[in-house]
């Protein structure tokens, strides 16, 4: 090896094998990254769930979350990864493109905008910085205390990932 070449980090062993023996979906994720959304939601859901190490995983940017599936299927950003779950296992509620607007309009929203309401976000630190969310002078805020006012999840007020990204 020549100097400067770098190695990926390999699994150890035994993070292998249960990578191997886990058919079915396979989540690299820490509990603070987005990772407890999707725990939630396959919980709830009753879906089959492996947690793994976050690293390594084929993330193109290194970072924390990432899913694969034994068909080869590989996602990452935490939307990305509860669309594709639910697209696999929602049934019905998914079944037309109709259907699913109902649920990805509010994943896509909350992903581009909740955080930096929840926690003062900045793109690139991820520092807390206080939480707008008591705030109802900013529009967002308003607008999302008047629809929660009238049901108890977004998207067609049952549980669902528009709930459970919101």
């Amino acid at each position: 090896r020549g100097s400067g070449s770098s190695r990926e980090p390999r699994p150890n062993m035994t993070t292998a094998f249960l990578l191997a023996a886990a058919p079915g979906l396979v989540l690299h994720g820490t509990s603070g990254s987005r990772s407890p959304l999707v725990n939630w939601f396959t919980n709830e859901a009753k879906i089959p769930l492996t947690m793994a190490p976050p690293r390594p995983s084929n993330h193109p940017f290194g970072q924390v979350l990432f899913l694969t599936d034994d068909g080869g299927v590989e996602v990452f950003e935490s939307g990305a990864i509860l669309m594709y779950i639910a697209d696999k296992y929602g049934g019905d509620a998914f079944s037309t493109p109709e259907k699913r607007a109902k649920y990805a309009k509010w994943v896509v929203w909350s992903n581009a905008q909740l955080d930096g309401l929840c926690f003062g976000a900045v793109p690139g630190d991820h520092r807390v910085r206080g939480s707008s969310m008591g705030n109802t002078q900013i529009k967002a805020v308003a607008t999302l205390e008047e629809i929660l006012g009238k049901c108890e999840w977004l998207g067609d007020d049952q549980f669902s990932v528009a709930g459970v990204a919101g």
